[in-house]
């Protein structure tokens, strides 16, 4: 009986320790002075990280509970709410990606295709063939100018296929078929070190704010379309990041 006793002791001191950690990573992306409700804390930073959007509602009934233990007078003698152990493992879970997030780099790491705009059309095609890619990053010397994409090709192609042969196709040059891309908004950059839920939220919410579909994520250094690509994140990627897990 005092053994168990004990272990559920240690389940509330496990879940006042992850929360006060969460606490301390929400107060420094807000940024702010002075004390702030928890639950304003978890508003004002949900815009800020992706990892606060994708747990927001789970922070929110945990922080009843941590009410429910810290305000009880007997605390800290005595826990009057004693959390179960996936209570205590969600929340540690939790504090972890935000004290130690999963960044978009290594998780997207990877070799990424790109083609200069003076590259011909079947240069394309043939990487399709080989590698299956869908979004091709398109170059003018060392500056992007654009992403060309197979939905994008095949707008092209049929709008085309009636006036032009299948060699003059092929021999077509990128930035034409650039020029004809229907959605300019179908990238964006991000940087190296911004988290995993952060592609996420983006992919989601991309159509809200271009009324267009986002075909890739291009990560550099810091951001910037001028820097070195070192990854891409795609649609198909969506499922490699993962959901939260069910209470």
């Amino acid at each position: 009986m005092g053994d168990a006793s004990k272990d559920q002791y240690k389940n509330s001191e496990r879940f006042i320790s992850a929360f006060n950690t969460i606490t301390k990573e929400l107060e420094k992306m807000v940024d702010v002075g002075g004390h702030i409700p928890f639950y304003r804390l978890v508003d004002m930073s949900k815009k800020k990280n992706g990892t606060v959007m994708t747990y927001k509602d789970d922070l929110k009934e945990l922080s009843h509970l941590r009410n429910a233990i810290v305000h009880d007078k007997a605390y800290p003698e005595y826990a009057i709410a004693e959390p179960h152990i996936s209570i205590v493992e969600l929340i540690e879970k939790i504090a972890a990606e935000l004290s130690t997030p999963k960044t978009i780099i290594p998780f997207f790491e990877r070799k990424v295709k790109t083609f200069q705009k003076n590259d011909n059309l079947k240069a394309v095609l043939l990487s399709i063939k080989k590698h299956g890619y869908s979004q091709f990053p398109i170059y003018d010397h060392e500056k992007f100018v654009g992403l060309i994409t197979d939905r994008g090709i095949t707008r092209w192609m049929a709008q085309h296929v009636d006036n032009i042969s299948i060699e003059s196709i092929l021999d077509t040059r990128l930035d034409d078929v650039l020029s004809f891309e229907k959605n300019k908004r179908n990238y964006v950059f991000m940087n190296k070190d911004q988290n995993i839920y952060d592609v996420r939220e983006k992919f989601l919410h991309h159509s809200d704010l271009y009324s267009t579909r986002l075909e890739a994520i291009l990560i550099t250094e810091t951001g910037r379309s001028d820097e070195k690509l070192l990854g891409i994140a795609t649609p198909y990627d969506m499922v490699r990041i993962p959901f939260r897990d069910d209470i």
